[in-house]
């Protein structure tokens, strides 16, 4: 492989094997990894939030695995300026940098810094919260209609996400997504070399069929019981633990129960999928470390 350095950017929709895929390249580089997920960053959530297991932390140092508090939420641009200085640092000692995550925003953030928004807004945030407690679904669909781009790989489930989605188009009369085009940069010292690992769907779906099932048998449901007074706080209101609090949850029949994660879980990975659509180096997951032996040169 070419060990020239660089900032490794890996991709990926949920349980398509970027942990693993990190994993074996920063050991082969030297290097390190920095995690770019916003919600393995939280040390409240194991399970739920499919953090890498102890031996797999133990294989080349991680950074920003269970380094936050769900008390203190991160947003994009406060990731962003905590990641950056980790990741400049490794680039220092190591030559190069691996990072992993699914969130989108967050890489986008930490790889080309953030376009200006414009500020809060509370009484509009509050009327779209009073909304948002009453109908979610009519707040989603006038989402949909003012952004159907943004809508098409939101979290509409994360009332956060829709409801700054819309409180910023009502102030500014502009789409969302257009406030989100990256214009904003960021200048490494090395070259940022971004992949999305292509996972099929019959593939990607019998694998969090997989993961869900595996989760419930470790505890999911104790771990997101035991933080339900929590639920309220943002990084709650994400797939894996607000099925729990729901009031019709199945609760009790973890069998109904690991198929409603795995729903949820289904859905997510579509919206992470159209969102990877535009990264322009596709890796085929389930041989994406032969591939980049191979074909990249990493």
């Amino acid at each position: 492989m070419d060990h020239d350095g660089a900032l490794w950017m890996i991709h990926g929709p949920t349980a398509s094997g970027k942990t693993r895929l990190a994993i074996d390249l920063a050991r082969h580089l030297g290097t390190e990894v920095v995690n770019c997920d916003a919600r393995q960053v939280y040390r409240e959530l194991r399970i739920g939030v499919a953090r890498p297991n102890p031996e797999e932390l133990a294989e080349v140092p991680h950074h920003g695995i269970a380094s936050h508090s769900i008390h203190e939420p991160l947003t994009a641009a406060t990731y962003a300026a905590w990641a950056e200085p980790v990741v400049r640092d490794v680039l220092e000692r190591c030559g190069s940098a691996v990072v992993v995550g699914g969130s989108g925003l967050y890489a986008q953030a930490l790889l080309h810094g953030l376009d200006p928004m414009p500020a809060a807004q509370p009484e509009l945030r509050a009327e779209l919260e009073a909304v948002w407690a009453q109908s979610p679904e009519e707040l989603i669909q006038r989402l949909h209609q003012l952004d159907p781009e943004y809508a098409a790989a939101a979290d509409l489930h994360n009332s956060r996400r829709v409801i700054r989605a819309l409180e910023v188009m009502q102030a500014t009369g502009i789409p969302y997504s257009q406030h989100r085009r990256g214009t904003a940069q960021r200048a490494w010292p090395v070259p940022v070399r971004e992949l999305a690992l292509d996972a099929p769907l019959d593939w990607l779906d019998l694998r969090i069929q997989r993961r869900c099932a595996e989760m419930m048998a470790e505890g999911l449901k104790s771990e997101a019981l035991e933080l339900k007074a929590y639920a309220d706080l943002s990084p709650l209101r994400t797939v894996g633990y607000q099925e729990f609090y729901a009031p019709d949850a199945p609760v009790d029949r973890d069998d109904a129960m690991t198929e409603l994660l795995a729903l949820r879980t289904r859905q997510y990975a579509k919206r992470q999928r159209t969102w990877l659509a535009k990264i322009a180096h596709r890796v085929p997951a389930a041989e994406a470390w032969n591939y980049l032996r191979s074909y990249v040169g990493a």
